[in-house]
């Protein structure tokens, strides 16, 4: 998607966290077309998102989304190969799926750009009659919700887009769990959250990320 607007580049920070006790917290480096992560499970599933945007010399942007499944190598490494230069301005997360411990870093400058609280989206039951939704106001978003041990799903969308249950540009964005897109390896999107997922929500537009975990920011 192209967008005519500027955005100010400012730098990100490494941050790692875990949803489980575990000795060594993942990591994430940059080679020239790649991305590199350490500390995962050695052998484990390790789940990958990436959302870049480019800004070219006419002030318009190209934003681009990166989900993928991988295996990490007997040192607990893994390597996700883009087969080009990674954009400057790019938000990555990492993640041990058997563990839940997760890192995320920004490539070509030093800080992590954390979403405002009130910028968070909200989760809400369907009472166990209908699919939980994640209600958001920003006008796009791009996200990945991992349950540790069980599997990892994608979802995104803008206000009145085709995801969004209400279909109509009201300021408020409706997605259904059970509509989210599993990865490989990764059973069907279940309808209802539970305590130990965690939700990483990216606003392509602003490059801010926000992680949340029982309904806590992370």
């Amino acid at each position: 998607m192209r967008r005519g607007f500027l955005l100010s580049i400012v730098p990100f920070l490494l941050i790692a966290g875990t949803a489980a006790a575990q000795t060594t917290l993942p990591n994430i480096s940059f080679e020239a077309t790649a991305v590199v992560a350490g500390g995962m499970t050695p052998g484990g599933s390790v789940v990958w998102f990436g959302v870049e945007h480019q800004i070219d010399e006419t002030f318009s942007g190209d934003i681009y989304q990166h989900y993928n499944v991988g295996t990490a190598a007997t040192d607990g490494t893994a390597r996700l190969d883009l087969g080009r230069t990674l954009v400057p301005t790019s938000a990555w997360v990492v993640v041990d799926l058997a563990s839940g411990a997760y890192a995320m870093a920004g490539a070509g400058v030093p800080q992590l750009i954390r979403a405002d609280v009130s910028s968070i989206s909200a989760l809400v039951s369907g009472g166990g009659t209908v699919s939980d939704t994640l209600v958001d106001s920003r006008p796009y978003i791009l996200g990945l919700a991992v349950r540790p041990g069980v599997g990892a799903w994608t979802f995104g969308g803008g206000d009145g887009g085709p995801r969004d249950l209400d279909a109509t540009a009201d300021g408020t964005m409706t997605l259904s769990l059970s509509q989210f897109d599993a990865l490989p390896g990764s059973p069907t999107a279940p309808a209802a959250a539970d305590a130990s997922d965690l939700w990483f929500v990216v606003d392509p537009l602003k490059m801010q990320i926000s992680v949340q975990q029982d309904g806590v920011a992370k």
